[in-house]
């Protein structure tokens, strides 16, 4: 049974949430009801938008058969709009040259066709669901010398925040995951990543998903990979934190560049920190929130740390105190709860308060 269509003249607040899809043609409307299902998203149907509906809509799916009505009413434009055709019997499944040319006057995003596009349209509709409640802040993580612990602190972040850990450095140790995709498998990919593709692709470890390389080779990061990751983790995970390299290469500057947050790791020493105000004139040029953490040896009061980071114009975020566990190299993810992992709970709640409830929890 086809959902009851809305009138201009109804309430809009009673769909705010949901995708409208702009149609006549009831085939149409049964397929991409059909996918909505799929996504578990409702869709609210209309044949002519209000403007109010058009502009409020988290997604617009326009029909083909009403898509020239719609250009004519040179409504605001907006993002996300998608313009949806079925596939007629016979046809060769290309888009016509006026589909396409009503599809760029709107500003689409993408013209789909059912049912060759059904999996893009499942995977599109259920962003939609994740990213309202998911969608939280890129911190990149950075060593201010060798040794430092930025690996582990981007580590024990991503697993507190239960979020995604990107690995961009092709010579540190990579995150052991028995299987899944890793940078290797994305070296052709362009464009939007839908999230839960990403979601599904990407293996987990203790409720964290990661993206890593090879341990057993150097892997070289694409960009325009490394841009869509970072990007489907800004829409749909709590908190992603990219673990970058200290090299000036393209793919740590698009880290930077792409992140609400660089956190500098410093060790313990202070006489190890000399080249850090050259690393922090770097990342400055890209991005302009930087934070330092400081790990502490099992004596040290760290009052040193906040004044090296006053005198380098930046906060102190917190400190991460000496843990015999990790100095053994047990690795993050199997550390139980400890020292390292309360102290990662309260960095986290300094550098992205959004993201732990106040009662100690993900949001």
């Amino acid at each position: 049974m086809n959902p009851p269509r809305s009138s201009d003249s109804a309430p809009v607040s009673t769909s705010l949430s949901r995708p409208l899809l702009l149609t006549g043609d009831p085939l149409l409307l049964d397929d991409v009801v059909r996918l909505g299902a799929a996504a578990g998203v409702d869709i609210s149907v209309r044949d002519t938008p209000a403007v109010s509906a058009w502009s409020s809509a988290p997604l617009v799916l326009v029909g083909s058969d009403v898509l020239d009505a719609t250009v004519a009413r040179a409504l605001p434009r907006r993002d996300g709009v998608v313009v949806v055709r079925r596939r007629d019997r016979g046809s060769n499944g290309d888009a016509s040259i006026d589909t396409w040319r009503g599809a760029v006057s709107l500003g689409a995003e993408h013209v789909v066709e059912v049912p060759d596009g059904d999996r893009w349209m499942v995977d599109r509709l259920a962003e939609l669901a994740d990213a309202p409640a998911m969608g939280g802040p890129v911190i990149s993580c950075v060593a201010g010398v060798g040794g430092a612990g930025a690996s582990t602190v981007a580590g024990l972040l991503a697993r507190e925040s239960r979020g995604l850990l990107v690995d961009i450095d092709p010579y540190g140790a990579a995150v052991p995951v028995d299987a899944g995709v890793r940078w290797p498998d994305l070296s052709a990919t362009r464009g939007r990543i839908p999230v839960a593709s990403l979601r599904s692709a990407l293996p987990t470890v203790h409720g964290t998903h990661v993206l890593t390389g090879t341990p057993e080779s150097r892997f070289t990061i694409p960009i325009d990979a490394l841009v869509a990751v970072l990007d489907a983790g800004a829409r749909g995970f709590a908190c992603t934190l990219v673990d970058t390299p200290r090299c000036d290469s393209d793919a740590t500057r698009a880290a930077w560049a792409r992140s609400d947050l660089v956190i500098v790791v410093i060790g313990p020493d202070p006489h190890s920190v000399a080249r850090v105000p050259a690393l922090l004139e770097g990342i400055r040029e890209v991005c302009t929130q930087v934070g330092v953490v400081a790990r502490l040896g099992p004596r040290d009061p760290g009052i040193w740390c906040a004044a090296e980071a006053d005198d380098w114009n930046s906060s102190l975020i917190g400190t991460l105190r000496h843990e015999r566990a990790l100095t053994r190299g047990d690795h993050l993810f199997h550390t139980p709860r400890s020292t390292a992992r309360s102290s990662a709970r309260a960095l986290l709640a300094a550098a992205a308060p959004g993201v732990v409830r106040s009662g100690g929890g993900v949001r």
